[in-house]
């Protein structure tokens, strides 16, 4: 296998305008504020201080709530990653400041021997590394390894890489096959991806070493876990009533090479398929990566929601049957489609095709950003595709926020997976306005997406430059036009991308639109709770309605396969957003009876559609994706 692509890094690509600009704008201004505040009000950093009476929770009625502290040096770390990268776009000395002061807790309640976890040492001292199935140690551990990556390319500071690699130098020295050491690993995977990151940065191999074991040993027989509960004096039954080997939800049911089917938490399985990628690609292993490439088509094929969300059930966050795809209960935690986002990413670079892109773009646009309300400083945790109109937006989902900080480092360092360059050329993967540097050449991206298929991308060079482009074709246009300086070159059509080869002389003006046609969508017979319906999609937007649009009883609308929906741009609604507007039925009248031998009366009606993402931001309402077809 030759390695031929690698993401270009956030530092040389300058996200300029347009949407992506407002959006990373909005969270650098005011959601990192405001997840600062929430996180210190629920007392995520006082629990650094290691004082039992200060590592508090929420009053819940007279009591408190402190269970979650578990992972709550995860959540600071996801803020800490996501705060760095906005440093690394936009001086802030308030931000700034927040942020050394987040890494100063952290460098006081380090032991010396690297150990960081604010819930084991005030709470499980004696627990340490003993319940690595519960208790998320490796976790935290990750995320904070992954704050200090970010944190250190961003503002060239090692003080939250100290404290990561003391850690992970302990780690190191505590877990492996070797005699005398944890043959363990984590009941959340996200350590392996960090360790990853970890080596990339310092070309250290034994965190590679110890990437590639926690992959190895996850889910070999005899179960680790079962080990480690017998020491403990843990008598009680493991999860006895869940679906399946209980240890699915934390992927440690079967060796990674031997899986056929995803299975179990949806975070923790995309967690750690683009960790097998990361060590697949690195140690050229190509049983890891058919392995990936396996289960991507399994959770493509049979787990994806039309919004890029994965994980149908709240029972265990994540997968149940293929075509199990409710609606109304969708769970579609926003972290997992994160982690599909991120599983994308990695494949991208070894295999260039827009299979993977594409689904980037999607939960991108759709699933993702569903999970940030237009304010900054409202989230959903899961994000269904129906509503009666009793899912709101929350300000802080104090049991379990994750998601938040999540989705503000993805943004944040979005211009991080834009692009990918390598003997083979650039790739374009993502359309956003930016600037990106290469040695030599420039390319200056202009981008009408979401809403306008138009882009142009112009080069800049310091001298002529031979030079493969690869633009990507998303699947969702029809007929992409390709010109350069008006003219229409010849370019090679391979597996979604257009690759054009030529000596580039600088100020090429490259125009590439996409045609943005409305869609109707319709799923498979086996996707039960869709039959019968259609959905509505514009270039990476998938459409809803709302109550605030179309009044109540949304099930009472139609839509014939044939009807005409067109494009209105509205500057005024939800942000400034195109809505869709078309033909459809609606039932009327109302029965005296139970049944009747009359069918309703159809009346007909104009139907708005607004972007998925943009939905629940105007008060309570219900709302669908899938409508009923007439």
């Amino acid at each position: 296998m030759d390695v031929t692509w690698f993401p270009v890094p956030r530092n040389r690509v300058q996200i300029l305008g347009g949407f992506w600009k407002q959006w990373r704008d909005l969270i650098g201004k005011t959601t990192l504020f405001h997840q600062f505040d929430e996180l210190k009000a629920e007392g995520h950093l006082d629990a650094l201080s290691l004082d039992q009476k200060l590592h508090r929770g929420r009053a819940v009625g007279n009591d408190w709530y402190w269970g979650a502290s578990i992972f709550w040096d995860s959540d600071l770390a996801k803020w800490l990653e996501a705060a760095s990268a906005r440093l690394e776009q936009e001086r802030d000395p308030a931000l700034e400041k927040l942020v050394d002061g987040v890494i100063e807790r952290f460098q006081r309640a380090q032991l010396p021997d690297g150990y960081v976890n604010s819930h084991i040492l005030t709470w499980r001292p004696q627990h340490r590394f003993k319940n690595l199935r519960d208790l998320h140690e490796l976790y935290c551990a990750g995320h904070l390894i992954e704050a200090a990556v970010v944190h250190h390319e961003a503002t060239g500071k090692d003080s939250l890489l100290g404290v990561a690699r003391r850690y992970a130098d302990l780690l190191c020295e505590r877990f492996g096959e070797d005699p005398g050491k944890i043959p363990g690993y984590c009941g959340h995977p996200e350590i392996e991806l960090a360790l990853i990151r970890l080596y990339r940065l310092t070309g250290e191999a034994r965190y590679l070493e110890l990437s590639r074991f926690f992959i190895d040993e996850r889910g070999r027989a005899p179960v680790y876990f079962d080990r480690e509960r017998i020491e403990r004096l843990d008598l009680r039954e493991f999860r006895p009533n869940h679906p399946g080997s209980p240890y699915a939800y934390m992927q440690a049911h079967q060796p990674i090479r031997e899986q056929t089917k995803v299975l179990g938490h949806a975070v923790r399985a995309m967690y750690l398929f683009a960790a097998v990628v990361d060590v697949g690609t690195l140690e050229r292993d190509e049983s890891l990566l058919n392995t990936a490439e396996r289960l991507w088509r399994d959770v493509i094929d049979t787990k994806l929601y039309l919004t890029g969300g994965i994980g149908s059930a709240s029972e265990n966050e994540g997968f149940t049957r293929d075509f199990d795809l409710p609606n109304e209960n969708a769970y579609a935690e926003t972290c997992a489609s994160i982690g599909l986002f991120l599983f994308a990413h990695r494949l991208l670079q070894n295999r260039l095709s827009s299979e993977f892109s594409d689904i980037m773009e999607l939960a991108l646009y759709n699933c993702i950003l569903s999970g940030i309300g237009l304010d900054g400083k409202s989230f959903f945790y899961d994000n269904p595709l129906a509503s009666a109109g009793n899912h709101s937006r929350l300000p802080w989902p104090w049991w379990c926020p994750c998601c938040p900080p999540n989705l503000a480092r993805l943004i944040s360092s979005l211009s991080g997976y834009l692009l990918s360059e390598g003997e083979a050329g650039i790739a374009i993967h993502n359309y956003v306005t930016c600037r990106a540097e290469f040695p030599g050449l420039r390319l200056v991206v202009k981008s009408g997406l979401p809403f306008s298929g138009e882009n142009e991308i112009t080069i800049e060079t310091d001298r002529p430059i031979e030079k493969t482009l690869a633009f990507r074709v998303p699947n969702w246009t029809n007929n992409p036009e390709l010109r350069i300086n008006g003219q229409t070159p010849n370019t090679e059509a391979k597996d979604g991308y257009l690759h054009l080869h030529r000596v580039w002389s600088g100020g090429e003006k490259v125009e590439l639109n996409f045609g943005m046609p409305v869609k109707q969508k319709f799923a498979r017979f086996e996707v039960d709770a869709d039959r019968g319906r259609t959905a509505l999609t514009r270039g990476p937007l998938v459409y809803c309605i709302e109550q605030a649009d179309n009044g109540p009883e949304l099930d009472r609308y139609l839509v014939s396969n044939a009807a005409k929906f067109h494009a209105v741009d509205q500057k005024e609604t939800l942000g400034g957003v195109t809505v869709l507007e078309g033909e459809a039925f609606r039932e009327t009248g109302e029965l005296s009876q139970l049944y009747s031998e009359s069918a309703p009366k159809l009346e007909s009606v104009t139907l708005r559609a607004i972007p998925y993402y943009a939905w629940a931001n105007r008060g309570p309402g219900e709302m669908q994706i899938w409508m009923r077809r007439h």
